[in-house]
């Protein structure tokens, strides 16, 4: 059995805005039927909150996805959510 894509996201999101980042991968995941685990982190953004993301994604931003090969996947949240809906994520 692959392993479980994660979502790396705020631990509270604006649901159902686009004003949200998470909100906005964590969206197109759930539209496109991807199965996730999501991984919450604090909404601060300073050097011990944000730790465990940069242990993952390097720069310490959210959303993040950590792909099923343990490969992270992190880019503004309009590209991630675009590249879910096209099917073009290697590893989830």
């Amino acid at each position: 059995m692959a392993a479980k894509l994660k979502l790396h996201r705020c631990s509270w999101t604006f649901l159902h805005t686009d004003l949200d980042a998470c909100w906005k991968v964590q969206r197109a995941l759930d539209e496109q039927g991807i199965e996730y685990e999501v991984v919450k982190h604090g909404f601060g953004k300073g050097k011990k909150m944000r730790e465990g993301v940069r242990a993952v994604g390097g720069d310490g931003k959210l959303p993040v996805l950590e792909l099923g090969d343990g490969e992270a996947y992190r880019a503004e949240s309009d590209e991630m959510a675009a590249r879910v809906r096209a099917g073009s994520l290697r590893g989830a």
